[in-house]
């Protein structure tokens, strides 16, 4: 077996323990962050009223319920409600650290070509043990799907960052506005990203599709 190989089955080995502990954490209810249940159960809940009744729960998200979230994730919820219960969502939940830390490692081998593939993914498994982390993914809650999908925006640009063309870009932009559509913070980072584009992309037709294609689907 050479070491490549070996290296492969450490780091699967490596991985699968940590999720095992993410699987622990969530048989004991794991909560690092103090409100994380609490702020999960309460959307939950929310989703239920989406399931019983979406227009009138949709007319009074964000006022009658308290809430600055968006109700994406939780419309996603209502409809997996129908068919789970809460804890077999949680425990599906669970699997999202798989490709997170998957993609956050693709991550780092792109931007730090000269360190080993081992360091890179030791490091991409510290995802697993990020209190923060590990508490949004054990309690589904929308921040932990948002950052999701802005980590593989990330993905994407730092693979065509020398390529910014029409499709390369629409991919950036598309996980970026999924991410901010689930999670409204991350919108800011638009900014930056059509800003690169522009910068990069000297065709001022591609770069006028791609802004037409963002109004479009804000």
């Amino acid at each position: 077996m050479n070491k490549y190989i070996k290296e492969k089955y450490f780091i699967f080995l490596i991985f699968l323990i940590l999720y095992f502990s993410l699987l622990i954490g969530l048989y004991l209810n794991e909560d690092n962050l103090g409100g994380a249940a609490h702020d999960s159960m309460y959307h939950f809940k929310i989703s239920e009223k989406f399931s019983e009744n979406f227009i009138k729960t949709f007319n009074e998200f964000g006022n009658l319920e308290q809430t600055r979230n968006s109700p994406i994730f939780w419309i996603f919820l209502s409809f997996l409600s129908k068919f789970f219960s809460y804890k077999k969502i949680q425990f599906l939940n669970t699997i999202l650290i798989i490709p997170f830390s998957y993609f956050f490692y693709k991550c780092l081998k792109m931007k730090y070509e000269g360190i080993s593939s081992l360091h890179l993914a030791f490091l991409s498994s510290f995802l697993f043990l990020s209190p923060s982390l590990r508490s949004l993914i054990i309690w589904p809650y929308s921040l932990s799907w948002g950052l999701f999908f802005f980590v593989i925006s990330i993905y994407f640009f730092l693979k065509y960052e020398k390529n910014l063309n029409l499709a390369n870009s629409l991919k950036i932009i598309s996980s970026l506005v999924i991410a901010s559509y689930i999670y409204p913070s991350f919108a800011v980072f638009y900014i930056f990203y059509i800003y690169k584009i522009f910068i990069s992309n000297p065709n001022k037709n591609t770069f006028i599709l791609i802004i037409i294609f963002s109004l479009l689907m804000s």
